[in-house]
């Protein structure tokens, strides 16, 4: 069986800094990293309240994928 999981990062449109935090309407302040790593991942684009016309989504597909098999004891 193969899980397939979509998230996205968001990277400035034109800095390679990444988005660090979830930004809301009480708490608007954008937090950036240089480090690809602290970049931080989002389930879907449309629960990010971030302008999309300076940044641009990175789309992260994780896929995981589990086997099975036979094996004989002796």
């Amino acid at each position: 069986m193969v899980k397939e999981t979509i998230t996205y990062l968001i990277k400035h449109k034109d800095m390679p800094i990444y988005v660090t935090n979830k930004p809301s309407e009480s708490n608007p302040e954008i937090s950036y990293s240089t480090q690809f790593s602290r970049a931080r991942e989002f389930n879907g684009l449309d629960e990010a309240t971030i302008d999309m016309n300076n940044h641009i989504a990175i789309k992260h597909t994780r896929i995981e994928d589990d086997k099975y098999e036979e094996i004989s004891y002796e």
